[in-house]
Order: C-alpha cells, then sequence, then structure tokens
C-alpha cells in the first residue's frame, strides 16, 4: 500500500544513475494548483563540483572507511579518496559506476540475492545492499538537511506520511534488482509504505507529456491521443527503450514490452581503456590503477568531460597523469606498434586523439542500439510509429544523436530539452500521478502450481501421483497472466481451486515465475518459486467442494497475491521474494 495521496506534503525523487546521481522535489499543493506548468515548479538540487561549477547530479561514487562506514559520496568522495595518501586508501573502500551490478543480462551473471557482494576499485568486498543503502541514506538525508534550511517554516516531519520517495530504475531489469532497490531504500530508512519505484522511460515519458502540455511544442505533438512513440533512455550503463500510446484519456499505455541492454555510455569508457591497454599494455594500466588510484579516476574523470562536450575540428585533448607517462619506455614507439603514430599523439600530460578515431570509441555501442532500435520499429505492434524520443545523459552526445537520425530518416527525432533531467523530473511527476501509466506488457509468466487430474498421454508418468485414492498430475504450472500480455495498472486475474481433501484445513500456493510464454510444469527450466501461502480452511463441511480462490494484482510496478478462503472469506498475502538463496 501506498502513501495515501492526501496525506503527502512533498514528492521526492531519486534518480540513482550508473555514471551521476541526484534527486529533485515538488510540493502537493503547487502540484494541485498548477498541473499544467507543474515542471517549473520542480526544484532540482545542485552539487558544486569544485571551484564555481554546479552540477544537477553528482558521481555515483561511494566512499567508505575501513569499518565500512559512510565517509563521502559523490564529488566530496572523489575529491576526498583522491587527496589521500596511498597508504590512507588502503584503509578505505572506494566504489565507483557499481549499478551495473543489478544488471543481469540473459542470466549470463550470478543471480542478486541479499548476500551478493560488491568488490571495490582496489577488489576489497563489501555486501552490497549496504554499498546501495549507504548511497540511498545519503541522497535522502541530504534532502532533509537541503529541505530544512530552505523551509524553515515548513515541517516534513513525520516522514512516513509526509513524503512520497519515487526512486527509479531501468526497465529492463528483472525483478530481483527492483526489489533490491527497494530493500536497499528500507535499510536506508526510508518506510516501504512511502516508496514508489518509477520504470526510467516511463519517467521520461511522463516528463515529455507534461513538456508538450507546458510548451505545446510542434515536435511533442505525438503526445496527443492516439498517437505512439519510442522512448530511448540513454544512460551511462543502460539503453532502455519503450514504445508508448497516449490513450484518448490522456494517459500512457505501454505497447511493446521493454528492451535494451548494457550500452551506454561507460562502453565509451571501456574503448578509451582498452586503447590505453593496447599500446601501454594491460598489466601497466591496472598497476597505475592500484597504485596511483586519485590520477586513475582524474583520467577518467577528463575523458568524461570529453564525451559530453561539442566535437572540435580536428583533435581531442584528453589529461594523461605524468604518473602513468613515467612508468612507461618509449610511449612513441609504443603508440606506432600499435599502428596510432597518425591518430594518437602524446605530449606531456596530454594525448591528442583526432576526431576520427575519437569517433571509433563510440561506434560499437552505438552499433548495437541502432539495431535493437530498427528491431522495435518493424514488430507488429509498433507500426506507423514515427517519433523517437531521446533522454538520458547519453542522449546529449551528438554522435549517438546524429546516427539515430541518419538511420531512421522517416522518424522524427525529438531532443528535448534538459534531456539529462527528464528521467528525474518525470520521477516526481509520477509521484503525484502514478495513475498516469494506465497499463504495461508484462515481461514474466506468472502462475500456481497446482495438482490436477492425471490424464493418460498428456501427462507425464514421471507427474503421476495417487492421492486420496486418484490419479493426480503434480507440479502443474497454472498460469495466471503471461509474457507479453497487455495487463492495466489494478486489474486483477482470479482463479478458483479446491482441497484434495474432505478434511483439508489449509491449501498451500506456491507462487511462480518464467520467463517461457506457455510453461506446462513448475519445475521446468527457467522456472523460479517466488512465494509461497498457506490459506486457512477451517470450516471442513464441504468438503473436496469447498472454494479457494488465489488473486494476482498488478499495481504500479508491483506484483501482488492474495489466497482468499470462500468459506469465511479470510484472506492471506504472500510476498514475492525474488532475492531469495536458492540452491
Amino acid at each position: 500500500m501506498t502513501t495515501s495521496k492526501k496525506d503527502y506534503v512533498v514528492v521526492v525523487a531519486i534518480d540513482f544513475g550508473t555514471t551521476y546521481s541526484g534527486y529533485a522535489y515538488s510540493f502537493r499543493d503547487k502540484f494541485l494548483k498548477d498541473k499544467k506548468n507543474h515542471l517549473a515548479h520542480i526544484i532540482v538540487n545542485y552539487w558544486n563540483s569544485g571551484g564555481d561549477f554546479l552540477s544537477e547530479k553528482t558521481p555515483t561514487t561511494l566512499l567508505l572507511n575501513k569499518n565500512k562506514e559512510f565517509v563521502n559520496f559523490g564529488y566530496e568522495a572523489e575529491t576526498k579518496y583522491g587527496g589521500m595518501s596511498e597508504e590512507e586508501r588502503k584503509d578505505h573502500y572506494y566504489f565507483r559506476r557499481f549499478k551495473m551490478m543489478l544488471y543481469d543480462k540473459e542470466g549470463q551473471k550470478l543471480k542478486l540475492t541479499r548476500n551478493t557482494v560488491l568488490k571495490d576499485i582496489r577488489d576489497k568486498e563489501v555486501p552490497a545492499i549496504e554499498v546501495f543503502a549507504h548511497s540511498i541514506r545519503h541522497l535522502k538525508d541530504h534532502f532533509i538537511t537541503t529541505f530544512t534550511n530552505r523551509n524553515v517554516q515548513m515541517s516534513i516531519f513525520p516522514l512516513d506520511s509526509s513524503v512520497i520517495w519515487v526512486i527509479t530504475v531501468p526497465a529492463i531489469w528483472d525483478d530481483s534488482a527492483k526489489q533490491f532497490m527497494e530493500e536497499a531504500a528500507e535499510e536506508a530508512g526510508i518506510s516501504k509504505n512511502s516508496i514508489r519505484i518509477c520504470l526510467e522511460p516511463e519517467a521520461a515519458a511522463i516528463y515529455c507529456k507534461w513538456l508538450q502540455i507546458e510548451r505545446d511544442d510542434e515536435l511533442l505533438k505525438v503526445m496527443k491521443p492516439g498517437h505512439r512513440f519510442l522512448v530511448i533512455d540513454a544512460g551511462g550503463g543502460t539503453i532502455d527503450m519503450t514504445m508508448q500510446e497516449v490513450r484518448d484519456d490522456e494517459k500512457l499505455v505501454e505497447i511493446c514490452r521493454a528492451q535494451g541492454g548494457d550500452w551506454g555510455g561507460i562502453y565509451v569508457d571501456a574503448e578509451f581503456k582498452q586503447m590505453l591497454e593496447n599500446c601501454i599494455s594491460k598489466p601497466v594500466i591496472e598497476g597505475f590503477r592500484m597504485k596511483h588510484t586519485g590520477d586513475y579516476i582524474e583520467m577518467f574523470r577528463s575523458f568524461e568531460q570529453k564525451k559530453r562536450e561539442k566535437l572540435p575540428r580536428k583533435n581531442v585533448r584528453i589529461y594523461i597523469p605524468l604518473t602513468l607517462l613515467e612508468s612507461v619506455d618509449n610511449i612513441d614507439k609504443l603508440n606506432e606498434d600499435q599502428g596510432l603514430k597518425e591518430s594518437v599523439k602524446w605530449a606531456r600530460d596530454k594525448v591528442h586523439i583526432n576526431v576520427q578515431k575519437f569517433k571509433e570509441f563510440f561506434n560499437n555501442v552505438i552499433d548495437k542500439i541502432v539495431v535493437k532500435v530498427e528491431g522495435m520499429l518493424v514488430s507488429d505492434t509498433t507500426q506507423n510509429t514515427k517519433t523517437i524520443i531521446m533522454v538520458g545523459g547519453f542522449s546529449a552526445s551528438e554522435m549517438l544523436q546524429q546516427r539515430i537520425k541518419d538511420c531512421f530518416p522517416s522518424c522524427t527525432v525529438v531532443i528535448p530539452p534538459e534531456c539529462g533531467l527528464a528521467v528525474l523530473k518525470g520521477a516526481v511527476l509520477y509521484g503525484h500521478d502514478p495513475d498516469i501509466i494506465a497499463a504495461r506488457i508484462m515481461k514474466y509468466t506468472y502462475g500456481v502450481g497446482t495438482n490436477t487430474k492425471f490424464i493418460e498421454n498428456k501427462h507425464p508418468e514421471s507427474k503421476k501421483k495417487l492421492i486420496n485414492g486418484e490419479e493426480y498430475c503434480t507440479d502443474k504450472f497454472d498460469v495466471h497472466v503471461e509474457k507479453d500480455d497487455l495487463v492495466h495498472c489494478n486489474e486483477e486475474t482470479e482463479k478458483t481451486y479446491f482441497p484434495i481433501y474432505d478434511d483439508q484445513t489449509s491449501v498451500k500456493f506456491k507462487v511462480f515465475a518464467t520467463d517461457v510464454m506457455d510453461p506446462q510444469y513448475t519445475d521446468d527450466k527457467g522456472c523460479r518459486e517466488i512465494g509461497s501461502l498457506v490459506v486457512p480452511m477451517p470450516n471442513t463441511r464441504g468438503g473436496t467442494n469447498r472454494k479457494v480462490v488465489a488473486k494476482f494484482k498488478f499495481g504500479a510496478s508491483k506484483i501482488t497475491v492474495t489466497g482468499i478462503d470462500e468459506t469465511s472469506k479470510k484472506s492471506v498475502d504472500v510476498k514475492l521474494d525474488f532475492l531469495e538463496e536458492t540452491g
């Protein structure tokens, strides 16, 4: 159950990104008084990155002491760690860009659980949920302090009833990652009843919807009823794509399951790093990372800035620490051996990379993005979609923008103002009005395990079991909703079941999920038990004719399951657990 709309004072959205994070907020009373122009009332926190420069987000970087206690986050963590001696660094934990650990690409990574650990920049381990909780707690506490100082006449305490906290997650994340973020937020001191999970591309779509209302921008006329559009949310770690349609009631409906992959801006950094390793050698680069960590961080901060700047005509100059160059003999000879003599020049504390070579760092990830966009636009469900909206920090890249425009000339490509803040501001709007998202495409098939009458030549003999004198087929997957089904928010599915024994006083349901379209049995490959519930049935007078109902409810971005004894009308809810350790 979420916080009642009547109770809250303010909505705070936390955009926890791979590369950068931040928060924004707005007041409920201002939203109710001026919905049309509410974007102007959303307050974004700005961070001091050093000197006179203020940034709308701060690096997703966490510094802990030797006891794994919080020291700093963001720019302060980078500065503190960079200024430490080598001995001091050994006694600290330094994490950066760790959000991508939650992205499980086709099950290739270790299953995410509450016991999953993260490695810091020196490969020292800390429980992942502690790393995320420390980070979210800092953003939460920073908001409370800032808000209190700015609004001395207004109280937001108790927080549980005064604040709705919206936490953004990529739409392509699986359920375990979403649950992990929610539990990390709880550990950070945010009440579960105050948390709303918002899918990032949906937040971006909401932002553009509001922008169209506020500006009446001709480019955003796609936000009018009946129109469809593709949102590309290009972040630091993942690329999220979702297809939306505007209904007649102005609400948004997902018409194609969210797709994407780990093709964000940090993989451009990986290409640059690969060039360094090819030229200088991987052992030298790794040794430099361990011995001169502060310089290593500064080098990639310089590269990050160059990624976002408008390309010069000839060469891109990137800072290279002297501590790295001093550890290399005859850099020019190594450069020539790699065939880089004409495209890469080393001079003092800089490397000059010609523009054509610099563009090559982007080609691999952009190629993958283009292929995925093409696949989404040609599917049967997305025909006649002629507008692409690009948001997210990586969408600010002129190379990515140009490739999308060149490859899809029949589409209008819209890059809204403040595209890097689209998700953050859209998440605030979602907090005020979560019902604006009317329906979503199911990512998994959900159902319960049952016993059904055994049918010869249909059910396998291995599933036959004699129960109460009758032959049953065990472990049958009874589907409640199937992968790729369109399900409206707050829609319910329910099915009726019966006890097997006359004197049975309870029924146990096991809840399963799978990415298979039509699963047959709960022990099929890919099926996972995600929860169970026991429904008491104390009145046995009806024998095996008594009814028990299993009800699935598909809320905002969550699923709840309830079991109901029709005789007593008593119900039991199950907590779906995607983070449980399995053997």
